[in-house]
């Protein structure tokens, strides 16, 4: 049993150990020495040295089986110095091992033994692979949580003799990698050192000020992408800290000469200018023994990072999470007490308790906005615009009236694309937190309504023309969320325009988005239901299948919001929604058949009885098609659990039994079957089953029917009637 390169041979114990080493177990076991029991675990011990991948991942799988049989003494003293010689295995294996890790401590005897884990997982947070120190540092956090849970005392002296100096050997690793994890792993350290433990704290924040002046940029991304969560974690021990001690880092990240840690800084802005309490001392040089340094935490929660991660490689990787634009801003961060704004926000994404004035928190983040606001970097512009509803809340009403609104029409009208479409999808958020605004005692501090018709409005309505569709299609999601701020007066006079020019854009995107959001804009249905027509008509014929799906999911909702005369009155939507049923392409074949059910759950069972009904049988008996034949059949059933079951059995059935079973196509045939099976149970007599159903399922079931295909879903539906009766 040899094991792979470099990594020495397991089987030969430390000459301390009288037990032996785990792979002792395999040995043994080989010459029947042991129970015959423990010849599982000597199989997986045997496969964590295998030179096939599959095997060893499956084996580290089961290391909690492997611990078990060891018991805890063997595995702090056997199994984990073991598992460290394989540090060196394939990434896919170490990442298997980094999660198994993290949920280890019941095996090495509990939270008093849990220190043992800390050092096979320091190592793995300073490989090479991302992915493998990402999940690493999240089983560090796993356990420490875990102890903590347990008891607070013990977790503060496990993060005193055990973390902190874990933390201060990666943090000046010669490779830049141990560092980055290291960024990760600050938060967490100063949460949980002892209180009276000040020097150790100092230290942290000095050894997070000599990272995020880091030579390599990789190291100073993953400082500023943890800095909020740092600065919460701060603000919990002593929120003056935050002012004094944060900022200045702070500020030197936001002129890092890259533009990927700058925009990473961005998005930490709010957390950190929430954190900035009324009545501190100015910020000012550090006081003696602090040393000065900002602090980073593991944070990633809400990273935008990947806006640009085509050409801003390693920013996500390296400590800040990714995700998709959003359409809502970021719930700011639970704050220390009396510190920062709540994280509790109403129903439009507004802060429920009012932002304190705070003329040091705006004069430390308003010039870091305007500063980025004109970034050479669109990237940093990008991230302004994606956080800077968060900033509203951060920073109140004032900053909001005063700077931000400004900087929000001026990243409106920004000369990338990309920025403005950033920006057009925080169009209704920076909207509502304007609205709010009261009038103040100035002559020029109006009411928030009078700014958004005033200042946002012919800003907006530049965009509606503007010379990118994605633009266009961003603004197009969200303008429909004005009319609820706006009000219906304002909604007909200002907004109703831009909406019918964005109606009859040629990029169906457009199109597509302001159909989807029509609840937004109910009240001013009537005004542009005439506009709408030849949009939708002109959608439900495109050659793209995927728009012709995308508005038929879109009808259901159409159908609430224009009503059953619009239908009626109107031919063309009606007949649409039965085109699709013979259209080319199967998802919209069986799309229509879906929408024709939820039409009828929307309009009643008269009306789908009048409309849906005669149709969907015509289309049977008229198409030469054996596919639309087909989706008539699909149609039966779908329709049948939301119809009567009169019309069922008057209707369908008897189409199902005399034309479809008897179709010389046998897909027609164990379509049939499919169908009958599964209308058995909205038919409620006993005696049409008996009568038209079973003998029609028999006869296809029967030595007769040559296609094995209708013989088998004519035995399942058979088999089904029983308990349908």
């Amino acid at each position: 049993m040899a094991t792979p390169a470099p990594a020495p041979a397991p089987a030969s114990p430390p000459p301390a150990s009288a037990a032996g080493a785990p792979g002792a177990v395999a040995a043994d076991a080989s010459a029947s020495n042991i129970d015959e029991s423990l010849m599982p675990i000597a199989v997986l011990l045997d496969e964590l040295k295998n030179e096939n991948v599959q095997l060893r991942m499956h084996a580290t799988r089961r290391l909690k089986t492997i611990a078990a049989a060891l018991g805890p003494e063997r595995t702090r003293c056997e199994l984990l110095p073991f598992l460290m010689e394989t540090i060196d295995d394939e990434d896919e294996v170490l990442l298997v091992l980094s999660d198994e890790l993290g949920d280890f401590i019941g095996a090495v005897g509990g939270v008093d033994h849990a220190a043992a884990l800390l050092e096979p997982l320091e190592s793995l947070s300073m490989v090479e692979e991302t992915c493998v120190r990402d999940r690493a540092v999240e089983a560090l956090r796993r356990i420490l949580a875990t102890v903590v849970a347990e008891s607070a005392d013990r977790g503060a002296a496990l993060h005193a003799s055990h973390l902190f100096p874990l933390l201060r050997r990666v943090a000046t690793g010669d490779w830049f990698t141990s560092r980055i994890s290291a960024c990760a792993l600050f938060a967490c350290t100063y949460r949980g050192l002892p209180v009276q433990r000040v020097d150790l704290r100092n230290e942290c924040l000095s050894l997070f000020k000599q990272l995020a002046r880091d030579d390599t940029p990789m190291v100073r991304r993953a400082a500023a992408s943890n800095l909020g969560d740092l600065a919460r974690a701060v603000a919990e021990v002593e929120p003056a800290l935050v002012a004094t001690e944060l900022v200045p880092i702070f500020s030197e990240l936001v002129d890092d000469e890259q533009d990927s840690v700058r925009l990473l800084v961005v998005e930490n802005a709010a957390a950190v200018a929430a954190l900035i309490i009324p009545g501190t001392s100015p910020v000012k040089a550090p006081p003696a023994g602090v040393g000065g340094a900002s602090a980073g935490g593991a944070s990633g929660d809400n990273s935008l990072a990947a806006a640009g991660s085509a050409s801003t490689s390693g920013s996500g990787a390296d400590g800040g999470g990714t995700s998709a634009m959003t359409d809502g801003p970021s719930d700011v961060a639970p704050s220390a007490s009396g510190s920062a704004v709540p994280a509790n926000q109403d129903d439009d994404g507004l802060p429920l308790t009012p932002v304190e004035p705070n003329q040091q928190r705006d004069d430390f983040v308003l010039p870091v906005v305007r500063k980025f606001v004109a970034d050479k970097a669109w990237r940093v512009r990008y991230m302004v615009a994606d956080q800077l509803s968060d900033l509203c809340d951060a920073l109140g009403s004032r900053a909001t009236r005063s700077e931000l609104l400004p900087s929000f029409l001026r990243l409106l009208k920004d000369g990338e694309p990309e920025v403005r479409t950033a920006a057009a999808f925080k169009v209704t958020h920076i909207a509502r937190r304007v609205a709010a605004l009261a009038a103040g005692p100035e002559a020029t501090d109006v009411a928030g309504a009078e700014l958004l018709t005033r200042d946002m409005l012919p800003v907006v309505r530049e965009l509606v023309r503007d010379s990118s569709q994605h633009v266009r299609a961003a603004l197009a999601g969200n303008i429909m969320g004005l009319a609820p701020v706006l009000g219906e007066a304002a909604t007909a006079s200002e907004l109703l325009e831009m909406i019918l020019v964005l109606l009859k854009d040629d990029f169906p995107d457009v199109r597509l988005n302001v159909i989807a959001r029509l609840d937004k804009v109910s009240f001013v249905m009537g005004m542009v239901s005439n506009e709408l027509l030849p949009a939708i008509v002109e959608l439900a014929e495109d050659r793209n299948w995927r728009v012709r799906l995308a508005i038929i999911e879109h009808m259901p909702l159409l159908a609430r919001q224009l009503g059953a005369d619009f239908f009626d009155g109107n031919t063309k939507l009606g007949s649409q929604c039965m085109h699709w049923l013979g259209d080319c392409v199967y998802s919209i074949r069986d799309a229509a058949t879906v929408n024709l059910r939820a039409l009828t759950e929307v309009f009643g069972v008269d009306w789908a009885k009048q409309h849906i009904v005669p149709q969907v049988l015509q289309q049977f008996a008229s198409s030469t098609n054996y596919l639309y034949r087909m989706t008539a059949l699909q149609s039966f059933g779908v329709l049948a659990a939301v119809l009567p079951a009169e019309t069922v059995e008057k209707s369908f059935l008897p189409v199902i039994v005399e034309r479809a079973c008897k179709d010389p196509v046998p897909n027609i045939r164990f379509g049939a079957a499919k169908t009958l099976q599964q209308i058995i149970p909205y038919v409620r007599s006993v005696e049409v089953r008996d009568a038209l159903i079973r003998p029609s399922l028999q006869t296809l079931a029967s030595d007769g029917e040559k296609d094995k295909d209708v013989s088998f879903f004519a035995h399942q539906a058979l088999a089904s009637m029983p308990a349908a009766a």
